[in-house]
């Protein structure tokens, strides 16, 4: 039998393989609005969390490009949050305006996959980092009650 009070409770970070420190830095920081916790740039690692200190830091870890593995896989049956080529996001943002954050990502010369679309309880679009990292930014509203 299992012990039952072992259960994992939350998270505590996580950690993305990016190859240009520097750039992932200021991608994540500028284009997603995350804070800089620190940094160490001649060791190749940078601790970014989210302004309002919800959720896990990501820490950023430079590597050699090859060595790069981006957060993505392709699911083999047709589902609404694939991209065109079948790749589904491992990681999903939540945001408070999905309008506004597409346009800090066009402007940061983010690539966006899918174009914000929104049904009747949420919205969502899906981009990928410098590195390949394929995300989708979801913005929850409320639903108006008739």
């Amino acid at each position: 039998m299992l012990n039952q009070g072992a259960d994992v409770i939350g998270y505590c970070s996580l950690r993305l393989p990016v190859s240009n420190l520097r750039i992932s830095v200021e991608f994540y920081c500028h284009a997603l609005g995350y804070e800089l916790i620190s940094a160490d740039y001649s060791f190749g690692e940078a601790h970014v969390g989210l302004k309002n200190g919800n959720g896990p830091g990501i820490f950023l870890m430079e590597t050699k490009p090859e060595d790069v593995t981006p957060m993505k896989f392709t699911f083999p049956r047709s589902f609404f949050i694939t991209s065109r080529t079948g790749q589904v996001t491992v990681i999903e943002l939540l945001t408070n305006d999905l309008l506004a954050l597409r346009e800090r990502l066009q402007q940061a010369g983010a690539q966006v996959d899918k174009e914000p679309e929104f049904m009747n309880d949420f919205g969502y679009f899906t981009f990928y980092d410098p590195d390949g990292h394929y995300f989708r930014a979801v913005e929850m509203r409320a639903v108006q009650e008739s």
